[in-house]
């Protein structure tokens, strides 16, 4: 491999390294469905604008990623008891002409959908957030051969947690059964909603490869 290759390759790991550990630490603080507007306050601060309708509040924010160069705009959603039931963010890159991208609406009322438990508590609130995600997704699906994918997945697994469904997407990035288990024995440890395993089952047309997955995921507890 050549230096510059290596050298691209270790910022890289150590970039996904530092992204991940931010991420996570974040992801303890994460607005959860239900939350009241307090508790929001509480983790994103005061809102930068403010909008009601006949379904309830809409609080906007807009945070800047210093890491990056890039903006994150949030959008919360409360019903008419002040309570969260939408949370939407959007990645503004450097230079991008998105900046007046319509701001969605407000939603209907939720009903339960099976990505959360029936008191509204979410599954998967401390695994990577999207944008965290498709940044380690690119930068594996990216790199120029396979030990370098596994590289950056082993780096980023000592800071990241996933959900099943980032976990299968990773997978799918390799062709082969064997590729797929060895991306998922270092993932596996990070699992957060082992509920949802049957996801990462799905991958592999095999009852043997399943049951080999099933066994990484039982010894990775």
């Amino acid at each position: 491999m050549k230096r510059n290759e290596v050298m691209a390759l270790i910022a890289t790991t150590i970039l996904m390294f530092a992204v991940c550990l931010s991420a996570s630490a974040k992801g303890k603080r994460n607005v959860e469905r239900g939350m009241t507007k307090q508790e929001v306050i509480a983790i994103l601060g005061e809102p930068k604008l403010t909008s009601f309708d006949m379904y309830g509040d809409k609080w906007e924010y807009a945070k800047y990623n210093n890491l990056f160069g890039d903006s994150k705009y949030i959008t919360v959603f409360f019903d008419r008891n002040g309570k969260v039931v939408q949370y939407d963010t959007r990645i503004i890159e450097p230079n991008s002409q998105t900046s007046n991208v319509q701001q969605p609406q407000h939603p209907t009322p939720p009903i339960y959908d099976g990505r959360c438990d029936p008191d509204g508590r979410m599954d998967y609130s401390y695994s990577l957030d999207d944008a965290s995600f498709s940044k380690l997704y690119n930068k594996v699906k990216k790199a120029s051969f396979d030990d370098n994918k596994f590289d950056l997945i082993e780096v980023a697994s000592l800071g990241c947690y996933y959900s099943c469904a980032q976990v299968v997407r990773i997978m799918k990035i390799f062709p082969f059964d064997d590729e797929q288990l060895k991306a998922l024995k270092m993932m596996a440890p990070h699992i957060v909603d082992l509920q949802n395993t049957g996801l990462i089952y799905k991958v592999f047309s095999f009852d043997s490869e399943k049951d080999k997955a099933e066994e990484i995921i039982r010894n990775s507890r």
